[in-house]
């Protein structure tokens, strides 16, 4: 698997040509059904993944039965109609296997990773359960509590996380991004079994799905095993899209938020970006890097050694199906820290948009962008998640194989165009945690 990585890596084009890179051969197709297959063979070891991507998430949930997508990634694994409770994971690992499940904004995917022998056996099972799961009293309370407990030592454990949940709340006024995969307490106790079951024959259909094979198995088995257990499910109706009407309108002036004090201080900054689809996307990521991609990035470099006013400092490009967000955040101690953390924050990200970077920032940015998405794909699994992820986010699973080309591509004025237009003080939402018992 590295071998084919590294293949992508050396034989793209240098910057200068980044258009000319080395494409795998992706084969697709969709059933009658309406379930879109993605099959990629890479021949160098006798194993294969099989990954089946939901195209529902956290967005796709209502107000009140919010976690209902993440109930599901327990769900699947506690029994069908042929499978007893459990079973799946202990049959996959009973012949060498391993399993994996998420949920996301915008998609809930399973993995079984097998060896190539067993996959139509793998098929089988997750045909299974995309129709035939049971939903039970007694299961529905048990995977309650487990995903509440969940949410607890994630979310209501972290001072960090239970900022970035408030964060959202504030940065997303309409849309369903408001909330987290994780959901939240209130709603997950007045779940019952008849909305989780609504919730299943609505988006667990095979047009609703990208079922993704890749590894050493040929295309005309993988055809015939997936036409024999996939081809026969019922098709649903096309699937209720609540974000649809609830699109964010574009944010006009700063919004401030001081909450309950943790253990430590927090300020997070954040701004409003376009989707996956935007070609922008790239020249946000390398901006990203810039500022937040390791201990010799700006941000480090400002608030923890040169200013000392915090001890971390970092940032992220949220990239969704519908637009995200790009966010900067700086940890300190003492209570009289936080607005010089604010102000390096605000400082660094204005400072993009007012000077180019020099070229040598520009390429250790492009490259340790590259090498991280080369590098990403020496596995089958890696491979796979890259397809489902950009079928589900750009509805092209083969867009990834252009971005090596396109970070490449990013300039310097690329970066200072796109601090301008998003990193703005009218765009920009801030949340900020005083430490300890400071008010």
């Amino acid at each position: 698997m590295k071998n084919l990585a590294l293949a992508l890596f050396l034989l793209a084009a240098p910057a200068a040509a980044a258009t000319d890179v080395v494409k795998p051969d992706l084969f697709e197709w969709r059933l009658d059904n309406g379930l879109d297959v993605v099959y990629l063979g890479v021949h160098k070891a006798p194993v294969v993944t099989v990954q089946v991507w939901y195209h529902v998430g956290s967005k796709d949930e209502q107000i009140g039965q919010r976690g209902s997508a993440h109930m599901f990634e327990h769900m699947m694994f506690k029994g069908t109609r042929f499978v007893r409770p459990e079973q799946h994971a202990r049959m996959i690992s009973s012949i060498g296997g391993k399993i994996d499940a998420f949920t996301r904004e915008d998609c809930t995917a399973y993995v079984d990773t097998v060896p190539k022998g067993d996959l139509d056996f793998a098929l089988r099972l997750e045909a299974d359960r995309m129709r035939n799961l049971l939903i039970r009293k007694e299961i529905v309370d048990t995977e309650r509590e487990v995903v509440k407990e969940e949410r607890r030592l994630r979310i209501d454990g972290s001072p960090v996380a239970r900022a970035l949940e408030r964060f959202r709340q504030i940065a997303y006024t309409k849309h369903p991004y408001q909330w987290l995969p994780a959901g939240t307490l209130e709603d997950l106790d007045h779940l019952k079994g008849s909305d989780l079951r609504h919730f299943y024959d609505t988006y667990y259909r095979p047009n609703n799905a990208v079922l993704v094979v890749v590894g050493d198995v040929d295309e005309a088995d993988v055809r015939a095993a997936v036409q024999r257990w996939f081809g026969p499910l019922e098709k649903g109706p096309p699937p209720p899209r609540p974000a649809a009407s609830a699109v964010e309108p574009p944010q006009t002036q700063t919004r401030k938020e001081t909450v309950g004090a943790s253990q430590i201080g927090l300020v997070i900054g954040g701004y409003h970006i376009p989707n996956a689809k935007s070609e922008d996307i790239f020249a946000l990521q390398v901006l990203a890097n810039i500022l937040a991609g390791g201990d010799s990035a700006r941000l480090p470099q400002r608030i923890v050694r040169k200013d000392q006013s915090g001890v971390f400092a970092g940032g992220q490009t949220l990239i969704l199906e519908d637009p995200g967000l790009f966010i900067v955040y700086g940890i300190y101690l003492k209570p009289d820290q936080a607005q010089r953390v604010a102000d390096a924050l605000d400082d660094e990200v204005a400072r993009l948009g007012r000077e180019p970077v020099e070229d040598a920032e520009l390429l250790k940015a492009k490259n340790e962008l590259s090498a991280g998405f080369v590098f990403g794909l020496e596995g089958i699994e890696g491979l796979a998640a890259q397809i489902g992820n950009s079928k589900i986010l750009t509805d092209d699973a083969g867009s990834w194989i252009s971005d090596y080309a396109k970070y490449q591509a990013v300039t310097a004025a690329d970066v200072q165009r796109v601090a301008k237009q998003y990193l703005v003080p009218t765009n920009q939402t801030v949340v900020t945690v005083p430490p300890g018992g400071a008010k």
